[in-house]
């Protein structure tokens, strides 16, 4: 999915999750959703630099952290531990599982290692909502793009395995995409309705909002036709098998009367003449 539809959604789905996990905070809520916006632009790293400064710029940035950080330690690891080589600008090194887990464990040990020498055990409760909004999405990240045609290789690069969906996000005509914002607005809007009605939702709005995130995934996987294929099988499209054809020698003897591309010009224009013919 583009960016836009990665930030909307995830936002949506972690404001529900917030509502249960840390309600009534205003400061830990930003905090969460901050680093859920953040997790959710990082595995982007194709995305291309815009022409001029506008909002998406930020979000590019934000990209270059994987870029430059990330992935030229992930192709080492890979090429040290298993022997693999691999491109670095490969989004499907971000687009995994061993990709999102190894963005997360670097992040969290460049924002915890300088915190836990320079504050105090009571201050790492805000470096650690942020953590746990950045993980959650990325997680929520690889959920959205498996429902898109290009999907994720969750495997990768140990496996060609892809999971694929159906929507194409430039698509102006599918109305799914925005059928998925309408649907997680209302239960966002539904979830904190009830938390804020007056009424003392007590532990029952912890499973209301598990629930409500469930649905909203469910919801948006099960409308793509998610599919499982090999990496090969594009679109769904029948693989191509190529069949090698035995060609007759020929062999003359003597110098050639005519050049090779006049001969070859004569047959050209021979099998056209039996085309029209036929």
């Amino acid at each position: 999915m583009i960016t836009r539809h990665h930030l909307a959604l995830t936002l949506l789905c972690t404001l529900i999750l917030c509502s249960a996990v840390v309600p009534g905070s205003l400061l830990f809520t930003l905090v969460i959703c901050l680093g859920a916006g953040i997790g959710t632009i990082l595995p982007d790293i194709q995305m291309k630099k815009p022409h001029r400064l506008k909002p998406r710029t930020i979000a590019w940035t934000i990209t270059r952290f994987s870029s430059i950080a990330c992935t030229p330690l992930l192709c080492r690891a890979y090429r040290h531990l298993a022997g693999l080589t691999i491109d670095p600008n490969d989004k499907r090194l971000t687009h995994s599982i061993f990709g999102i887990i190894s963005l997360f464990l670097i992040l969290s040990a460049i924002i915890l290692v300088p915190v836990s020498i320079l504050m105090d055990r009571a201050a790492m409760a805000i470096p650690a909502a942020f953590l746990g909004g950045l993980l959650l999405g990325l997680v929520l990240h690889l959920a959205e793009d498996l429902c898109t045609r290009k999907g994720i290789s969750p495997f990768f690069p140990f496996s060609t395995l892809r999971v694929s969906g159906s929507i194409r996000p430039c698509d102006g005509t599918d109305r799914r995409i925005a059928q998925f914002h309408y649907f997680d607005c209302s239960i966002t809007g539904v979830i904190f309705c009830f938390l804020y009605s007056g009424s003392s939702p007590g532990a029952f709005i912890i499973p209301a909002s598990i629930t409500g995130v469930c649905a909203c995934l469910g919801m948006m996987i099960g409308s793509s036709d998610v599919e499982i294929r090999s990496e090969n099988d594009r679109d769904g499209a029948p693989a191509i098998v190529y069949h090698p054809v035995m060609l007759d020698p020929i062999s003359f003897l003597g110098t050639p009367r005519y050049s090779t591309q006049g001969l070859m010009m004569g047959v050209y224009y021979y099998n056209a003449q039996n085309a029209s013919n036929g």
